[in-house]
């Protein structure tokens, strides 16, 4: 580069006139990060950061802070451009009300393995209503504010596995009906209220694995039209009334392998509803009476169960409603009775934002970088949700270690359904081009 300074020529101008030359307003990357110009994105995982750097590119759409030790999140940390917020692997304990209000554009939120989160305000995520995938997984929750997921009309997936979770309460997914996966399993959950999954229209996948159900209300699914996935294994089920399944008319895979059976005539209607299935199902063995022990619930003869008393079940039975599973704050009154959600189920959200929630990463380079660079629209890498096959849902079956299938297990039902986004965490990214 030649400037002319007066009248003389001079070679290469000193670097403080080179800066200012450069454009007023250039986006500048932080320091020990790595930037690319398209689409804008700012990569700082894995350099120890204790904060969320104070200068970023305001024009930045993807935001990658994974891995490094931010203990607090507050408002103005973040651009009203980002579509992609990576945050998991963190030391986040707090979340101030109204850090990602005013991220309207934002689609993907990652808050992942943060092991002292423990509680989340109400409004934690109001304004996000293109978000479509949320990741809470792996942190310290053992409830959730009945409105947290309000207004979230985008939402496709959510990720809540791995938590201290005991219950959930009526309404809390209410306005979500373009949610198609929801994964709760490895919680302590002991207790789900009737109406927990109301406007759930469009789930096609519910992991509940790996808890602690001893019962479930009659009618919990009966929103729940569209789901083809249910895990309910590793839990302390005794029974299931075959009109709770009834009301999954497009299911096709149920595990319910490693749960305390009763094939008793309480069992005579989930029996009943197995004789007339096409539901690929796991193996149901008995734990009582003594003499079916170790048998096949499926397999049973109709001669068991004659002479039991036909079971009616009541369309409003209910398993007690446990008002500890409220959070502190919604405890100020205590009502005898949970109220019903105030409005009728929302119209979900044409569903117009971009396809392209995930992005590139890796380490970023030793030398500290205030350069852009263009990101090749191949590494630009989307989520696969390809329609499972029988083989990936029974790949890794019957290799259940203390409620976790080994590693190493095939098929996408491995890796996607039982281990949740846990193991992706470390392996979807490709590395920077440079």
């Amino acid at each position: 580069m030649l400037l002319r300074l007066g009248p003389t020529l001079y070679g290469l101008a000193p670097p403080f006139l080179l800066l200012l030359a450069l454009p007023l307003g250039a986006p500048t990357c932080p320091m020990l990060c790595t930037c690319y110009f398209s689409p804008p994105t700012v990569s700082c995982q894995a350099n120890n950061f204790s904060s969320v750097p104070r200068v970023l590119p305001s024009n930045a759409q993807r935001l990658f802070l994974q891995n490094n030790l931010i203990g607090t999140l507050r408002p103005g940390m973040f651009g009203p451009s980002l579509t992609t917020l990576w945050l998991y692997s963190n030391n986040i304990s707090s979340i101030q009300s109204g850090t990602f209000r005013h991220l309207q554009a934002l689609e993907e939120l990652d808050l992942g393995d943060n092991r002292n989160l423990r509680t989340l305000d109400p409004d934690t995520f109001r304004g996000l209503e293109r978000l479509q995938s949320l990741h809470l997984y792996r942190c310290q929750l053992s409830s959730l504010p009945t409105t947290i997921f309000r207004n979230l009309f985008s939402l496709q997936y959510l990720y809540l596995q791995e938590n201290n979770l005991l219950c959930l309460q009526d309404d809390l997914f209410v306005d979500l009906a373009n949610l198609s996966h929801l994964f709760l399993h490895g919680n302590k959950i002991w207790q789900l209220s009737e109406n927990v999954f109301r406007g759930l229209s469009g789930l096609d996948r519910l992991l509940l694995h790996r808890n602690r159900l001893h019962a479930l209300p009659t009618w919990v699914f009966h929103d729940l039209g569209k789901l083809t996935i249910l895990y309910l294994f590793n839990n302390s089920l005794t029974t299931l009334s075959g009109e709770t399944l009834s009301d999954l008319p497009s299911l096709e895979f149920l595990r319910l392998n490693n749960n305390p059976w009763a094939c008793d005539c309480r069992s005579r209607s989930l029996w009943a509803w197995f004789q007339r299935t096409r539901v690929s199902v796991s193996d149901v063995l008995c734990a009582s009476p003594e003499e079916r022990k170790g048998r096949d619930l499926r397999y049973l003869n109709g001669e068991v169960f004659q002479g039991c008393p036909l079971v009616h079940h009541h369309h409003h039975h209910l398993v007690g409603f446990d008002w500890g599973c409220r959070p502190e704050w919604e405890n100020e009154a205590v009502h005898p009775h949970p109220h019903p959600h105030p409005h009728p189920h929302p119209r979900p959200h044409p569903n117009d934002s971009s396809s392209h929630l995930y992005g590139l990463g890796g380490s970023p380079p030793a030398d500290p970088s205030s350069f852009y660079r263009d990101l090749p629209a191949s590494d630009i890498r989307s989520p696969k949700y390809d329609p499972p096959t029988e083989d990936d849902h029974w790949g890794g079956y019957g290799n259940e270690e203390g409620g976790q299938l080994k590693k190493g297990c095939p098929g996408t039902g491995c890796s996607s359904l039982d281990s949740g986004l846990s193991g992706l965490a470390s392996s979807r990214f490709p590395s920077p081009a440079y």
